[in-house]
């Protein structure tokens, strides 16, 4: 990935955000749609599958 890009990202409760300043910390994550789901809509197509809570280890 170039070095130039950014993933933004504005759940904090995200293991991997940097939440002031609205930025994942991952150099890249995968986007997933919602289990079962093939709706089309935007809303169930685009999960970051790389999420994790606060309360889990990394």
């Amino acid at each position: 990935m170039a070095s130039c890009q950014k993933i933004l990202c504005s759940v904090g409760s995200c293991i991997f955000n940097e939440y002031k300043e609205n930025l994942c910390t991952l150099d890249a994550i995968q986007v997933s749609a919602a289990a079962k789901s093939d709706s089309g809509a935007p809303y169930d197509e685009t999960l970051c599958a790389s999420y994790k809570t606060h309360d889990k280890k990394k």
